[in-house]
């Protein structure tokens, strides 16, 4: 039985494109359990934190955002989920200090968009 060398090249190109396929799959996946929460529904933001605004000496009362596409969003901080790899407002100084990518689960309250899950962005460039 001889091995035809065109089929051999198609199925690496497939394979290829499975393993493409499933890389982008991990990725959807990760984040989607990254920003679910306790069943909390809403959007979600990417960015680097450009401005907060504290409540007191060490709280934080609201946060913006300047997305990839250059957009900056205001966050009033909500009731946060801190399950899993999430964490507390607070944590926002350092990130602002560092340029570290943010993901914010939020949604809109009022006309106002009211973050419940924070997160590191390591994804966003």
């Amino acid at each position: 039985m001889s091995l035809d060398p065109a089929a051999f090249r198609a199925g690496i190109a497939t394979g290829r494109r499975i393993g493409t396929a499933m890389a982008a799959l991990v990725v959807i996946l990760v984040l989607a359990t990254a920003l679910a929460g306790c069943g909390s529904s809403g959007h979600v933001a990417q960015g680097i934190v450009t401005d907060i605004t504290p409540n007191g000496p060490v709280k934080v009362a609201r946060f913006t955002i300047r997305t990839t596409d250059g957009t900056a969003l205001t966050f009033r901080v909500g009731t946060l989920e801190l399950d899993g790899n999430a964490f507390p407002a607070e944590h926002l100084g350092e990130h602002r200090l560092t340029a570290q990518p943010v993901a914010v689960a939020y949604r809109e309250e009022g006309g106002e968009l009211v973050a419940y899950r924070l997160v590191d962005a390591p994804w966003v460039k």
